[in-house]
């Protein structure tokens, strides 16, 4: 009987850990999704030194599937869409087209 009690404390024990983990993560996921500074602009609208480095890292393999700026960094995020198999590569660059990690 002592057996069948602890085995029963164990799994709720186990259940409730589970549920806090998968509540923890879900709320860390939402928080990351919300930041965003970068307003979508024309690839047209942004300096020459920047247009230079996305057609060249562009190359032949690659068609710019969207342009974002953040005026408070200045810094360019270009998302590229490879135009072999539909993956997408997302780069960020400084005002000199030079690429940065943020």
């Amino acid at each position: 009987m002592k057996r069948i009690i602890l085995c029963a404390a164990l799994l709720v024990g186990c259940v409730t850990f589970a549920n806090a983990w998968t509540i923890s993560s879900e709320t860390v996921s939402t928080v990351q999704i919300t930041d965003n500074d970068y307003k979508e602009v024309a690839l047209a609208d942004l300096s020459q030194v920047v247009q230079n480095a996305v057609k060249e890292l562009a190359g032949e393999d690659y068609d710019v599937k969207k342009v974002e700026f953040n005026a408070e960094k200045e810094f360019t995020k270009v998302t590229f869409l490879k135009t072999e198999d539909n993956t997408e590569k997302v780069v960020i660059l400084n005002k000199e087209g030079k690429e940065v990690k943020e």
